[in-house]
């Protein structure tokens, strides 16, 4: 064949291939239906120990989810969307079922979608490789999909290959006509592979869902207030380095309360720490590499491996403060006074005393509360976790166990400390609920609005962006 014939072929072969590509059409899957019309009928739930998912199940606010997500809290609150978030009412409970029922304020509903639920018996409830889909807020992700098919189903679970992560436990298990068949709880991992899911049957909660729909007549609804929510707006990556390089005065970012440390971490000051973590052995490794001339640009630079753009979508550079409440850690009066008496009695005697030293933590986080002029301020979120520590070595021993808690706050509230007073009320159980009053020091206040400096430059930037257009 001549290559004018050749040619020609290449053309018509080419003009088929476009013209195949142009007649296909990518096909919109049952599961992105299912997704798209329920997706706003799936919630964010937030407990004090963490987050996890739940779904509407009654216009009047009900809201199904798991027990052990909101199990032990103080506080309760349940995000519809990006920008709303109400407080939450735990209307019923069985924690063997783990299975829960809260309300919310039923005027922030609106047109959300009601799920809808299967009322078969728990074993007719879906069939091994039957197709299914989870909807949640696993992670750092918010109401995202995962699909998969029916593995098992037994009594009072259905075993699934979905991929479910901590944060899905709460959120709905549906099948391919849209009705709700379990809800998501938990995993069964595996160190060599992805493991199974198992989401509990929703014929689990039949009893408990009427019983709170009895109620909910006689009981006044949470407040529909908004609360603060994470803003979607990110800390400018590429301000990191400059930034970070003002945050090594620790003294600005801790103080006490009563028997506890307040640590205070921004964006920057996470990022400080974690530098100077592994930093003298960065240094170690650049000194080598410039004694060998390797170009600055191609050294070793862990912090430039951590800010990448796409780090957002995982939970990093919210523009938030955190305050870490920790409580702190002493000698036991006993041990404190009995060695006391030892070395005295040593000393007198002329002898060498080695004492028997037992510690123990001096607080026990029962609740925390931020007040700006008196008035509360709510967090965007808020995690408290037990600490139980055993230890033996030797003369020295500690067998306690306490609460410690993480608090995250908007920046906004600690901008205007000329104008206004920000004190922290800490509750501590171990002293009867004791509760200390303090004022965030004007130094730790100031360090924050140091620190926000680029992201304020930021948003500026953007607003200005936007009046232009």
């Amino acid at each position: 064949m001549s290559a004018i014939g050749k040619g020609k072929s290449v053309i018509v072969l080419m003009l088929l291939l476009m013209f195949a590509v142009a007649a296909g059409q990518r096909k919109v899957a049952e599961e992105t239906t299912i997704f798209q019309s329920l997706r706003d009928g799936v919630f964010t739930v937030f407990g004090d120990r963490g987050h996890g998912s739940g779904f509407l199940v009654d216009k009047a606010g009900l809201v199904l989810t798991n027990a052990h997500v909101v199990s032990y809290s103080n506080y309760i609150t349940v995000q519809l969307d990006d920008a709303t978030r109400v407080s939450a009412l735990l209307l019923e409970e069985d924690k063997p079922r783990d299975v829960a029922v809260l309300l919310i304020a039923s005027d922030v509903i609106g047109d959300r979608p009601v799920l809808n639920l299967a009322t078969r018996p728990a074993l007719e409830l879906a069939f091994e490789g039957e197709k299914v889909i989870a909807i949640g807020s696993p992670l750092s992700q918010t109401r995202i999909l995962t699909s998969g098919i029916v593995s098992k189903v037994e009594e009072s679970a259905i075993i699934t290959d979905v991929n479910i992560n901590p944060g899905n436990s709460g959120g709905p298990l549906l099948n391919m006509d849209s009705e709700v068949i379990a809800i998501n709880t938990f995993r069964d991992p595996s160190p060599g592979g992805p493991g199974v899911a198992g989401s509990i049957s929703i014929s689990a909660a039949a009893g408990l869902i009427t019983r709170a729909q009895q109620k909910v007549a006689n009981v006044a609804p949470p407040s529909a207030e908004l609360l603060p929510v994470k803003p979607k707006a990110v800390y400018p990556p590429e301000c990191f380095r400059w930034a970070q390089k003002r945050c090594s005065e620790s003294k600005n970012y801790t103080f006490s309360a009563g028997s506890f440390d307040v640590f205070i971490i921004t964006p920057p000051r996470g990022s400080f720490i974690v530098s100077e973590a592994e930093k003298h052995l960065t240094d170690r490794r650049r000194q080598r590499e410039a004694a060998a001339g390797v170009e600055e640009s191609k050294m070793y630079d862990p912090l430039g491996n951590r800010l990448r753009e796409w780090m957002q979508y995982v939970g990093e550079y919210a523009p938030v403060v955190k305050l870490h409440v920790r409580p702190k850690v002493g000698m036991t009066g006993a041990s404190l006074w009995l060695n006391m008496l030892g070395a005295v009695a040593a000393g007198m005697s002329g002898a060498t005393y080695e004492g028997y030293y037992s510690y123990e933590f001096k607080g026990d986080l029962q609740d925390f509360t931020l007040y700006s002029n008196d008035r509360p301020v709510h967090e965007v979120m808020r995690g408290m976790n037990i600490m139980p520590v055993s230890y033996q070595y030797a003369n020295t021993s500690m067998d306690d166990i306490a609460q410690q808690g993480v608090f995250i706050f908007l920046p906004d509230p600690f901008y205007e400390y000329e104008a206004q007073a920000l004190k922290m009320k800490v509750v501590d159980l171990k002293k009867l609920c004791d509760t200390t009053e303090i004022a965030i020091p004007r130094a730790c206040l100031e360090q924050i609005w140091v620190d926000f400096e680029p992201y304020r430059d930021a948003l500026k930037a953007k607003r200005q962006q936007l009046a232009v257009k």
